[in-house]
C-alpha cells in the first residue's frame, strides 16, 4: 500500500510518504529494506531519508520536500526484502516503483500568468501603434475609399483591423472618426463589422505556434528603434519588437499553465464551466453562460479580446479546456470588446455614442443566436456551429485526445465574426435606426465647441491635420455668420442679432482656444517636414479668424452709439454697406473654395476680391466726404459710417491673410 502523495503546495513537504507492507497472510512485514529516492524533481527537492526498514506496522514512512516551482515532482521508491526467515511466497523484490507528486504554488503562478499577460498586450499595443504610425497616410487613404457603400465600409474595418491589429484600437477610431465628423454612423457601422473580423487575424497569428520567432523578431525590432533615425523605419520596428513581445508573453503563459494539466485542484475547478454535451447533444445552461459571463468580464477588465482569446488558446494548448468550452468564452471575449468603444465615447456626441451602441448590439445579438445554437444539435449529434468548425478544420476536436484544437479555437473566433458580418450587412440602415432609437435627438439648439477635432487622433497626424482645416474653416463660418448679423444690426437695426453675435463671440474665443491647444499637442508628434510647416500657418490663420468675430462684436458698440445719438445713415450709404456686405461674402465664398473644395484659385480669388473691398472703401469714403459737405450726413453718424469702413477693410485683410497661407495648406490636406 502507498502512503500519501497528495498535491500540495510548491516547496512544502508530504509528510507521510512510504509504504505499508503486508504478508500473504495479512500480518505485517516487518524488516524489509525501502530505499527512498528523488527523480528529476525541482530545485530544492529532497527526501529525508534515503533507506528505511519497515517498522512493526509494516510500514517505511519519511517526508518528501518539494520543489520550490510550481509542477510535478518525481520519485521513487525500491524494496530489498532480505529476510531470511521468511518463504519465498512472502518475499518483496519489487525493484523500482516511480511517483508524482504535484506541487503547486499559487500566487508565483498568478504573477507569472499575469506578467505574460502584461508581455502579450504590451506587444499587442507596441504593434498597433507601430503599424499606425508606419500606415498613417495608408490608413487615411483606406477611409478616403470608403464610401456609402456598406460592403467597402466593412473592408475598411477588416483591412484597417488587421494592419493594426486591435478591434478596440479600429473602434475607437471610428468613434472618433464620428465624433470629428469625418465618418457617418452608417459608414461606422459598417466599419465596426469589419473591425470584428479583422482582429480574429491575431488569433489565426497564434494558432500558427511561431513561439520560436519571438526573441529574433525582439532582437530586430529593438535594433531598428536604436539604431535607425527614420521615422517610418522606427515605426516599423517598434511594429516588429511588439510582434515578439506578443509571441514572448503567449510563450509565458503557456509555460505557467502547462504543470496545472496535472494539478487535480485546477482541473476539478476547470470541470464546472465544462460545457460538454450530454447524450442528447445538447450543450449544458449553467456552465455555458458562466463561460460567457467569465469571457466577458476578463475582456471588460484587460479591454482586449485579442489577449483574452489567446489566453483560451493557451489554456486549449494544454489541456485544461475543451473545444465546447473554448467556444463560450470566445463568445464572451467578443462582447467584453465593446467596453473599450463605449468608454470612449463617454465624451463624445451622441452620433459617436450611436457608433459605440451599435458596436455592442452587433456582438450581444450574434451571442444569443449563437448561444440559442448551442441547444440545437444538428451536426452529427454536435451542436451546429461546432460542428462546422470541426468539418472545416484539420483533424478532429472532439475524438478522446482532440487534435489541432489551438486552430479550431481561432477558426471558430474567425467565423462566428464572418457569419455576425453577413447576417447583420443587408441590416446596415435598420441597425442606425435602432442606435438612433437608443440614443434619440435632442432639442438642444446651442452652440458645440470642437465639431471635427478629437484627441485620439493624433495618433494619425495627417488626418488630425486635415480635421484641424475643417475646424477653423468651421470657426471662419461662425465669425462669417457673426459679420452678416451685424450688418443687419447696423443697417436694420434689428438688435435680435445681439445675442447671437455675443454668443458665438464666446464660441470663437474658446475655438481658437482649444484648436491652439491641439495643434500645438499634435506639434509634439512624429510629423513629415511639410506637416510640421503647418501647424504654425494654421495657429495664424486661427487667430486671424478669431479676429473675425472681435470685428462683428465692435459693430455692437457703434449700433449703441447710434441708437443713444438717434443717428441714421443715409440710402446711399446703406446701399453702399449693402454691397460692401456683399463684396465680403463673395470674398469668404472664394476663400471656402480652397479650404473645403481644395481649390488654389479660391485664395487667388480671396486675395483679388481684397483689392476691390480696398478700392470699394476708397470709393465710397470719398462719396461720404461729398454727403458732408452737401449736408447729406451728420458729422456725428459719418465718424461712425467711416469707422464701420474701417472694420469691413480689416476683416477683408484678416481673409487675404487667411487665403495667402493656401499652399502650405494645401500641400497637406490637398487633392
Amino acid at each position: 500500500k502507498i502512503l500519501s502523495t497528495k498535491e500540495t503546495i510548491a516547496g512544502g513537504e508530504v509528510d507521510r510518504f512510504g509504504v505499508k507492507l503486508t504478508n500473504s497472510d495479512g500480518t505485517p512485514a516487518k524488516g524489509v529494506e525501502v530505499y527512498f529516492r528523488v527523480e528529476g524533481s525541482g530545485k530544492g527537492a529532497s527526501m529525508k531519508h534515503s533507506r528505511l526498514i519497515t517498522n512493526d506496522a509494516g510500514e517505511a514512512v519519511t517526508s518528501w520536500k518539494l520543489g520550490k516551482e510550481t509542477g510535478l515532482n518525481y520519485g521513487s521508491i525500491e524494496i530489498r526484502d532480505t529476510r531470511a526467515d521468511i518463504t519465498p511466497r512472502d518475499r518483496f523484490d519489487v525493484r523500482s516503483i516511480e511517483f508524482k507528486v504535484m506541487g503547486m504554488n499559487k500566487w508565483a503562478l498568478l504573477v507569472t500568468l499575469l506578467g505574460g499577460l502584461a508581455v502579450f498586450i504590451y506587444g499587442m499595443t507596441l504593434l498597433s501603434s507601430g503599424i499606425q504610425l508606419a500606415a498613417d497616410r495608408r490608413l487615411k487613404a483606406i477611409l478616403q475609399f470608403m464610401t456609402q457603400n456598406r460592403v467597402m465600409a466593412l473592408f475598411a474595418g477588416l483591412i484597417t483591423t488587421a494592419m493594426v491589429q486591435s478591434s478596440s484600437a479600429t473602434t475607437v477610431m471610428t468613434v472618433g472618426f464620428v465624433n470629428a465628423g469625418l465618418m457617418t454612423l452608417r459608414q461606422a457601422i459598417g466599419v465596426i463589422f469589419g473591425a470584428n473580423i479583422g482582429t480574429t487575424v491575431t488569433a489565426q497569428l497564434i494558432a500558427f505556434r511561431l513561439e520560436n520567432m519571438a526573441l529574433p523578431a525582439i532582437a530586430i525590432g529593438f535594433t531598428l528603434m536604436l539604431l535607425v533615425k527614420n521615422a517610418k523605419v522606427k515605426a516599423f520596428g517598434q511594429a516588429i519588437l511588439g510582434f515578439g513581445l506578443l509571441f514572448l508573453g503567449l510563450n509565458i503563459m503557456s509555460d505557467v499553465l502547462k504543470p496545472l494539466r496535472y494539478s487535480q485542484e485546477f482541473i476539478s475547478w476547470f470541470h464546472k464551466f465544462d460545457c460538454t454535451p450530454g447524450a442528447n447533444g445538447v450543450m449544458p445552461l449553467k456552465p455555458t453562460l458562466m463561460c460567457i459571463l467569465v469571457g466577458t468580464i476578463a475582456t471588460c477588465i484587460i479591454q482586449s479580446s485579442s489577449a483574452t482569446v489567446g489566453l483560451v488558446q493557451a489554456l486549449c494548448a494544454q489541456g485544461l479546456i475543451n473545444f465546447y468550452t473554448a467556444v463560450p468564452l470566445i463568445l464572451g471575449d467578443n462582447i467584453g470588446t465593446t467596453i473599450t468603444a463605449n468608454l470612449a465615447a463617454l465624451n463624445a456626441n451622441r452620433n459617436a455614442k450611436r457608433a459605440a451602441i451599435a458596436h455592442t448590439m452587433f456582438n450581444l445579438l450574434g451571442t444569443l443566436y449563437m448561444f440559442v445554437l448551442f441547444f440545437v444539435p444538428l451536426w452529427d449529434g454536435k451542436p451546429l456551429f461546432l460542428g462546422f468548425i470541426d468539418w472545416v478544420t484539420p483533424g478532429s476536436v472532439f475524438s478522446e485526445h482532440p487534435e489541432n484544437i489551438v486552430r479550431h479555437a481561432a477558426n471558430a473566433h474567425s467565423f462566428f465574426n464572418i457569419f455576425n458580418a453577413l447576417l447583420f450587412l443587408p441590416f446596415v440602415t435598420l441597425h442606425e435606426k435602432v442606435c438612433m432609437l437608443i440614443i434619440p435627438k435632442t432639442k438642444e439648439d446651442r452652440e458645440t465647441v470642437l465639431e471635427y477635432l478629437e484627441p485620439k487622433l493624433l495618433n494619425s497626424p495627417s488626418i488630425a491635420l486635415e480635421q484641424s482645416v475643417k475646424e477653423v474653416t468651421y470657426m471662419i463660418r461662425k465669425g462669417q455668420n457673426s459679420l452678416n448679423d451685424a450688418c443687419e444690426l447696423i443697417i436694420k437695426r434689428d438688435e435680435s442679432t445681439i445675442p447671437k453675435i455675443l454668443d458665438r463671440e464666446s464660441v470663437i474665443d474658446r475655438l481658437q482656444s482649444e484648436i491652439t491647444e491641439y495643434l500645438v499637442e499634435l506639434s509634439r508628434r512624429e510629423l513629415e517636414p511639410v506637416e510640421a510647416r503647418l501647424i504654425p500657418a494654421l495657429i495664424h490663420v486661427v487667430n486671424d479668424a478669431e479676429r473675425l468675430g472681435d470685428h462683428a462684436e465692435a459693430f455692437i458698440e457703434l449700433h449703441n452709439i447710434m441708437k443713444q445719438g438717434e443717428l441714421f445713415f443715409t440710402n446711399s450709404a446703406i446701399e453702399e454697406l449693402r454691397e460692401l456686405q456683399q463684396t465680403l461674402n463673395a470674398q469668404f465664398s472664394a476663400l471656402y473654395g480652397t479650404l473645403e473644395a481644395h481649390d488654389p484659385e479660391g485664395a487667388k480669388k480671396a486675395i483679388h476680391i481684397g483689392g476691390q473691398i480696398y478700392e470699394m472703401i476708397k470709393r465710397f469714403t470719398e462719396n461720404h466726404v461729398h454727403r458732408l459737405e452737401i449736408g447729406e450726413c451728420s458729422v456725428k453718424a459719418g465718424v461712425i459710417y467711416l469707422d464701420i469702413l474701417a472694420h469691413i477693410e480689416r476683416v477683408s485683410d484678416h481673409i487675404v491673410n487667411i487665403a495667402e497661407r493656401a499652399e502650405i495648406i494645401l500641400a497637406v490636406v490637398g487633392p
